[in-house]
């Protein structure tokens, strides 16, 4: 299995202006893209901004406090939104009320790990319906954040076939589809393929077409991490290999590592 980070469970967004598009393809979408990082939407833990902040507040503030950021941990006591790893642990925290009054957004991280029950790792897209219904139901925005590691789930209802790659199933078995949906936000995790713009730019554009086709007026977001690479560059081309594809990014800084490599990225993209 690809590698999996577990992500915060509390989010808490600073700013989040949605705009919906008519495009239904990825590349259509291009030719109206919203360049620019105060146009785009872009998440990361708090964490990861605490982490930038401390080599360069500025780098911190323009990226992650741009107005459609969406800052996850912050803050600890009256949370803008929430994420759930199980739809089933959602519903029982809606159901017995436990869920912040002060929560407008609801986030849903299936992955293939063990913080996902197996019924849903083995069978995301009705978990991701029923969280989309849900979240809907109870006045909450919804996104959802899909890990390709779900294909390699064993006993998987949709999953990956022999010498067929983990990207391929993911649009076979209609994962970005499902999740556009069920959201209003959706991600493709694509940041293991980051050390190749080429991959990284095919995968993100059919998920988002996919994504798009499904659901035209979602808002995508492509995965960034500095899990994979010690060099920036790294990061930028990827980043500027689906410049206009999608509609903003999750910066993934784990536990804060490679810190100095997400502010280099953070100054060229403010530059850019």
């Amino acid at each position: 299995m690809r590698f999996v980070r577990r992500r915060n469970v509390i989010v808490t967004v600073s700013v989040l202006v949605l705009v919906s598009f008519a495009s239904t393809a990825a590349r259509a979408h291009a030719n109206h893209a919203r360049l620019g990082v105060a146009t785009e939407i872009w998440i990361g833990t708090a964490t990861t901004r605490g982490a930038l902040a401390k080599i360069d507040p500025d780098a911190a503030t323009g990226l992650l406090g741009a107005p459609q950021s969406i800052t996850l941990g912050e803050p600890v006591g009256a949370p803008v939104a929430l994420s759930w790893p199980s739809e089933r642990r959602f519903a029982h925290d809606v159901a017995d009320g436990s869920v912040p009054s002060s929560v407008r957004i609801v986030l849903y991280d299936p992955e293939g790990w063990l913080a996902t029950p197996p019924a849903e790792r083995r069978a995301p897209v009705p978990a991701m319906l029923a969280f989309g219904a849900l979240a809907r139901a109870n006045g909450y925005l919804p996104v959802i954040t899909p890990h390709p590691s779900l294909m390699q789930v064993p006993g998987a209802t949709c999953g990956e076939m022999p010498a067929e790659s983990i990207e391929a199933a993911y649009l076979r078995c209609g994962i970005q589809a499902a999740a556009a949906r069920a959201a209003d936000i959706v991600e493709v995790q694509a940041q293991s393929l980051e050390t190749d713009p080429a991959a990284y730019e095919r995968f993100v554009t059919d998920a988002s077409a996919q994504a798009r086709l499904a659901n035209p007026g979602v808002e995508v977001i492509s995965g960034i991490s500095t899990t994979f690479t010690e060099d920036p560059q790294v990061l930028v081309a990827a980043w500027r290999s689906v410049r206009g594809v999608v509609d903003g990014h999750y910066l993934n800084v784990p536990q804060g590592t490679r810190s100095n490599v997400a502010v280099a990225f953070a100054r060229a993209v403010l530059t850019a």
